[in-house]
């Protein structure tokens, strides 16, 4: 949907959705002691991960509070064992499409549940999603800022002009805004206890020799949209073998087939091979890794908000934005695609890494 049909719709949408419904709110406290909140996943990951400590923030305040999320259903797996969601709604593509009957009744479906405060939870515009939330009737519509932004987001979540920001932090400052306390510097995707204990006992049960290193690899392509050339990730492992035995896990959330084909034909040994079927279960295994490695990925950053040492290739397009702040168990390695990485840079990060935990 582009901006201008964007506009449209939302004429439509106050006109036949909400119906004079522009309810007023006051800050903080806007969201009142026992709020319903629609959280919109755009099917963005790192997005999906940066706003979880808002939302949990949230639920520890109002304890009362309705969490309903909106969202693909790939993403269901993930968001139904974190514990903080009442339900999950699930959009396919096609209700997004301006003019479709499948649209007008998504419309409809969220405004009749009656939501205090919509957040479309992403760092870019997001015009079809906007409407979805405009839709909702909600005094209190947050979203990110852009020209087009209102009325279906009139809480911007704004960037300073020139100012370079962790993506994953830029949500901190609405906090106090909210009536919420200081959002944690970092903070990971909530995982159930046992989950991980059970996780852990298949990594023991299926890899015999405990010395090795549990080395999560993941090679799809960042946010840039660009990909490290997978010999870069096998000189990278031949490095490391030269300061302990390290036992491959590929894991991904995006890579195809065919790549990581090609990864583990050009491994030396062969890969732990473990279940690995939702978004859920690769997030649960990348957390009980010895250490991830990953370009500018989505798993690179659920791994580092959780604490999993980390070792986060990047090239050149990766933007200062999607590097976070300078973390014991994270290192950054700028890459040049096609060229060798140190292999001295590589086994002081992998080391240094190693020691954090």
């Amino acid at each position: 949907m582009s901006f201008a049909e964007g506009r449209l719709v939302r004429g439509l949408v106050d006109r036949f959705f909400l119906r004079g419904g522009d309810a007023g709110f006051s800050l903080p406290g806007g969201l009142g002691e026992e709020p319903q909140l629609l959280a919109i996943d755009t099917g963005d990951l790192a997005d999906l991960l940066f706003h979880m400590p808002l939302l949990q923030a949230v639920r520890e305040r109002h304890p009362r509070a309705r969490l309903d999320f909106l969202l693909p259903e790939a993403h269901v797996s993930l968001v139904a064992p974190s514990g903080i969601a009442r339900q999950c709604l699930v959009y396919q593509p096609r209700q997004l499409k301006l003019w479709s009957p499948s649209c007008h009744a998504l419309l409809r479906s969220v405004r009749r549940s009656a939501y205090d405060c919509s957040l479309v939870m992403s760092g870019d515009p997001q015009p079809a999603l906007e409407t979805v939330s405009l839709a909702t009737g909600a005094p209190l519509r947050m979203g990110p800022s852009h020209p087009d932004a209102y009325p279906a987001v009139n809480f911007e979540i704004r960037h300073r002009e020139g100012a370079v920001r962790y993506r994953g932090e830029r949500l901190a400052a609405a906090a106090p805004f909210l009536g919420l306390p200081r959002l944690p510097a970092h903070r990971g995707w909530p995982l159930p206890q046992e989950k991980l204990r059970r996780a852990r006992q298949l990594v023991h049960f299926n890899k015999p020799r405990q010395d090795e290193v549990l080395v999560g690899l993941d090679p799809a392509a960042g946010k840039s949209g660009l990909a490290l050339a997978l010999p870069g990730f096998h000189h990278l492992l031949r490095d490391l073998e030269t300061l302990a035995p390290c036992r491959v896990l590929p894991l991904t959330v995006s890579a195809d087939a065919e790549r990581v084909a090609a990864l583990v034909a050009g491994l030396g040994a062969p890969p732990l091979s473990l279940p690995c079927e939702t978004l859920f279960d690769v997030v649960l295994l990348a957390a009980v890794c010895d250490v991830v490695i990953a370009g500018n990925t989505d798993l690179f950053h659920f791994a580092a908000a959780a604490g999993v040492p980390t070792l986060g290739l990047f090239l050149e397009q990766d933007g200062p934005q999607w590097v976070p702040p300078e973390q014991p168990h994270v290192r950054i390695l700028r890459v040049k695609d096609g060229q060798r990485i140190d292999p001295d840079a590589v086994l002081g990060a992998f080391a240094a890494v190693r020691a954090a935990r």
